[in-house]
């Protein structure tokens, strides 16, 4: 039985995420994927049982890194303000910079992957908390639509603004501030 290496694990999983950023899920190969990590196809199967499993690898951390950032938890009794505002920013930020890559391949290359439906989930999951937290008294289809120009504004501003630490916490800051700044949370009802 072969030992496995971290070494090499990681020669694979970087060169699967280069792969995945490049050419997205469907279009990748695990053939691919071997070439660019010095290996053979069959030393990949060994390490992950295939590109599903290795896309899992890849991209799970960041699914719950994102789950939890949805779940940051605010006073339902206070009206939304610049130090929440900052709070969140500040999260989204840190989480997106040491993830830039998976991030990236989750919002933009994962069709086709178990993953296909994220931005949908996302949004769901924001938009039921918007909902329930801060605009309970407005048609649910109102925090739908927040829910998607937030989470849009977001990607839009991680797509293109680089890595560029500063530029990327300014603009989600600017972002959350405009969509949210105005609108009081409802009082906290305790049932």
């Amino acid at each position: 039985m072969q030992v496995q290496k971290d070494d090499v694990r990681n020669k694979i999983i970087a060169s699967a995420t280069e792969e995945f950023l490049n050419a997205g899920y469907q279009q990748s190969s695990m053939r691919s994927i071997a070439a660019k990590a010095g290996i053979t196809v069959g030393n990949v199967y060994a390490y992950f049982g295939g590109k599903a499993a290795l896309f899992e690898s890849i991209i799970s951390p960041v699914w719950e890194s994102l789950n939890e950032l949805i779940s940051i938890q605010v006073d339902p009794t206070e009206p939304i303000t610049l130090p929440t505002i900052r709070q969140i920013t500040d999260r989204i930020t840190e989480t997106f910079l040491e993830n830039r890559p998976q991030f990236l391949i989750l919002m933009n290359k994962s069709a086709g992957s178990p993953y296909k439906n994220a931005r949908g989930e996302l949004s769901s999951l924001v938009s039921r908390r918007l909902y329930r937290e801060i605009l309970p008294q407005h048609d649910p289809l109102l925090a739908d639509a927040m829910a998607g120009a937030i989470l849009e504004g977001i990607f839009t501003v991680f797509n293109h603004c680089g890595a560029d630490a500063g530029r990327l916490r300014t603009l989600i800051r600017e972002l959350l501030g405009m969509l949210l700044g105005g609108i009081p949370c409802k009082a906290h009802d305790p049932a």
